[in-house]
């Protein structure tokens, strides 16, 4: 079994990833060399004429579709303030739903790892969101700090 699975009763939450294009299917495929995928993933893509009203509308219906075994939804969107983040954002009063955005290999990764199943969905968000920051680096300060030594 992976991931976030809520202490009461096991159930597993789906992890929903929202994007422009293809970037949200992108991830989750590339991710697929790294680490087990599980079937409660899925991805959601902004179309390029695509209204937020249109979007929000899709979105809702996937929530719907995958929360059957838990009310919980844990979404991560692609980049802050942009359509995605802002049909979700709208959503968050009506569902219960643990937003991320900023989506990375990083954090997906995190969200599917055999070792954070014991974890509350909330609890997972901000240990990937930890995660995803600390794995963000520029390796020239890294390699300049390396030389002074």
């Amino acid at each position: 079994m992976h991931i976030c699975q809520e202490k009461k009763g096991n159930k597993m939450v789906p992890v929903i990833m929202i994007s422009h294009g293809s970037l949200a299917s992108s991830i989750k495929e590339t991710t697929k060399l790294i680490i087990e995928m599980r079937d409660e993933v899925y991805c959601l893509e902004l179309k390029e004429e695509e209204s937020l009203e249109d979007f929000k509308c899709r979105l809702e219906q996937l929530i719907l579709r995958v929360r059957g075994r838990t009310d919980k939804v844990i979404i991560i969107s692609d980049m802050p303030l942009a359509t995605p983040f802002n049909a979700a954002a709208m959503l968050m009063e009506k569902y219960h739903i643990f937003h991320l955005t900023g989506m990375s290999m990083q954090m997906l990764t995190f969200l599917l790892q055999k070792d954070n199943s014991h974890m509350h969905a909330e609890d997972l968000c901000r240990r990937a969101l930890e995660r995803a920051k600390e794995q963000t680096l520029y390796l020239n300060d890294i390699l300049k700090g390396e030389k002074k030594d």
